[in-house]
């Protein structure tokens, strides 16, 4: 008796477990249905009663981007000075760093050997004027015998011969003695211009070669900015034209002066040469050796549109998606499209992919969309790039 009381106890706990699991999954299965079906309405309801915005899509056979291109700043005038003449450098009259004026004395050679020389000219002039002066006397004396019947012709023709290459003598001495006054003077290096020693590149006690660098000297006038342009861009510069160059984020007027044309064998760009002046350059700390940059346009052969950034959503493999308006079925239907953005500028992206010549891109409310959804209020507005 006692057992089978036990028996239909248990029978009767397992059909209550197995009715309220039964029950607990159809409580479910109605639960989520009903919210989904609620959801498609809601969802049904904001398509239908709110307007979607779209632009008509203009495809181009091209883009223009800014691209940013780099120079360095450098002196308009500047020389690596040397002497002419081999020697020693006897006194360096200069300082790294001292402003000099044109035709100061920067450095000197030790001259001993040169006034050894020049002494040695003087005597030779000397002798040879002396030579000159005797020959002339000798001259003379024959031609008064001559005339007299005393001495023959030929004594008168060797004698203005012998006159001739004493006074020959004497002006080769002075050229060879002009020419030790050159040498002198070369001996001493001068500025060629007004500017500033930025180096120097030997002390005194140095034996130098002809044309070794000693000073190296900038000239103190308008800087320049020399900057490399890629194809085609110099093109849309103009000579004599002013242009804005970026230094630290700040703008820096300039005159383009110059543009080469050849294209650098290094880099294949094209040299530009840009005119800062010298009050500006002041005014911003700009010295030779900055580095400045300036934006030119470069147009990428590429066809595709301009479209606003907030129209695009994330797509997958680097792809990014939008939608467009099908109306090929009698119906406005949003449909997906995958593009590639190719540049993207402020609040425009330029993007090639599946796109047609008048398409309707939905512009805005991404966010309520899905493929395939049926619209019908849709209202074209103007947000195209300038």
């Amino acid at each position: 008796m006692n057992t089978n009381n036990a028996v239909g106890s248990k029978l009767s706990l397992l059909f209550l477990c197995i009715s309220s699991f039964i029950l607990l999954i159809v409580l479910i299965l109605f639960s989520g249905d009903k919210t989904a079906i609620a959801f498609a309405d809601d969802q049904s309801l904001v398509i239908e009663n709110a307007k979607v915005n779209v632009q008509a899509i203009s495809i181009q056979s091209a883009y223009t981007k800014q691209r940013k291109v780099y120079g360095l700043i450098e002196s308009a005038q500047q020389a690596n000075l040397g002497f002419e003449l081999s020697g020693v450098i006897n006194e360096t009259l200069v300082a790294e760093g001292e402003r000099v004026v044109k035709g100061q004395i920067l450095a000197t050679l030790d001259q001993q050997r040169l006034m050894a020389q020049k002494k040695e000219l003087d005597a030779a002039l000397l002798r040879a004027k002396a030579d000159a002066k005797l020959a002339s006397l000798s001259a003379k004396r024959t031609a008064e015998l001559v005339k007299k019947r005393l001495e023959p012709d030929q004594r008168l023709d060797e004698a203005n011969a012998a006159l001739d290459a004493a006074n020959a003598l004497v002006n080769e001495v002075r050229a060879r003695h002009e020419s030790l006054n050159v040498e002198l003077q070369k001996s001493s290096l001068v500025a060629p211009f007004n500017g500033q020693v930025v180096k120097q590149l030997l002390d005194s006690g140095t034996v130098v070669t002809m044309g070794q660098p000693v000073f190296a000297l900038m000239a103190e006038v308008d800087l320049e900015a020399r900057i490399g342009l890629p194809t085609q861009s110099p093109l849309a510069l103009s000579l004599g034209e002013r242009y804005t160059l970026s230094y630290e984020d700040q703008p820096v007027p300039a005159k383009l002066i110059s543009l080469a044309k050849q294209r650098n064998r290094a880099t294949r760009a094209i040299d530009a040469l840009f005119q800062i002046d010298a009050q500006d350059a002041e005014k911003l700390y700009l010295m030779p050796g900055d580095l400045v940059s300036l934006s030119v346009d470069v147009e990428i052969d590429k066809q595709g549109a301009w479209i606003p950034i907030g129209a695009l959503s994330n797509g997958v493999r680097g792809l990014w998606t939008l939608f467009v308006i099908d109306k090929s079925t009698g119906s406005q239907i949003i449909q997906p499209r995958s593009v590639y953005v190719e540049y993207m500028e402020q609040d425009y992206a330029f993007v090639s992919g599946a796109l047609d010549q008048g398409d309707l891109l939905v512009v805005s409310g991404l966010h309520r969309l899905t493929p395939n959804q049926v619209v019908q209020n849709i209202q074209v507005i103007n947000t195209a790039r300038n």
